[in-house]
């Protein structure tokens, strides 16, 4: 408190903060739950302060288990900031994804694709289809497509991605590594078992050089290339 009586809200930020800061999930969600109300309080539902608060709230109430309310608030944040900055807005697109992310966290998969594919035009139009974020936007959208069923869809969304994202973030990067390793799971599903081990021999080298031989991944790409090497074989 001020020496009024007042909420300090930069001491109650910087506690809100430490809190997400150390991953401490339920603190931080109740902290900024407390950092929300006071700025609504002090500078209105509309302020920038107040909007943040609120996001913040929304996604550290999905990091502390509840990704059903973190869906909810965040559909709830983002038609409020539709209608005061825009659809084609940055941050109300960056909440589109978010809320589509916990809609899928929530396990209604199906939603989640739906909302991925009315967001992604928006995106490309104002941000283009190869820029960082909606690559990321792009690989959440296909392993939705993957997870309703629809391998040969989330094929061609990861044959599309793959190369995109190498050209952009380069070929050693983490999410590089991710939709190439998506990409020969298609690849499998689809049904062509020796393109998927082309593309897990190529793989592993990376795997062991960046991540190290004894690394989980390392082991499921290399678990992946043993199953197929005897499903071939057979």
């Amino acid at each position: 408190m001020g020496p009024g009586g007042e909420i300090d809200l930069s001491l109650l930020t910087a506690r809100a903060d430490a809190a997400a800061e150390a991953g401490d999930a339920a603190a931080a969600q109740k902290l900024y739950a407390a950092l929300l109300q006071a700025h609504q309080q002090a500078s209105g539902p509309e302020h920038p302060d107040t909007l943040t608060a609120r996001y913040n709230k929304a996604h550290w109430t999905g990091e502390a288990g509840n990704a059903s309310g973190a869906c909810t608030q965040m559909a709830a944040l983002r038609a409020l900031m539709e209608q005061l900055y825009g659809p084609g807005d940055d941050d109300t697109l960056a909440l589109g994804a978010k809320h589509a992310y916990w809609a899928w966290r929530a396990g209604d998969v199906a939603a989640a694709r739906g909302l991925y594919a009315a967001l992604l035009p928006a995106m490309f139009a104002v941000l283009g289809r190869e820029h960082p974020f909606v690559l990321e936007v792009r690989a959440q959208f296909a392993t939705c497509v993957a997870l309703t069923g629809d391998a040969a869809e989330a094929l061609r969304q990861f044959s599309a991605l793959v190369p995109e994202t190498e050209r952009v973030l380069g070929a050693q990067h983490p999410n590089t590594f991710a939709v190439r390793t998506s990409l020969a799971a298609m690849t499998d599903q689809a049904g062509d078992k020796t393109g998927a081990r082309q593309q897990l021999a190529a793989l592993l080298p990376w795997a062991k050089q960046v991540l190290g031989p004894r690394h989980p991944i390392t082991h499921a790409v290399r678990g992946n290339l043993f199953r197929l090497d005897q499903e071939l074989e057979g």
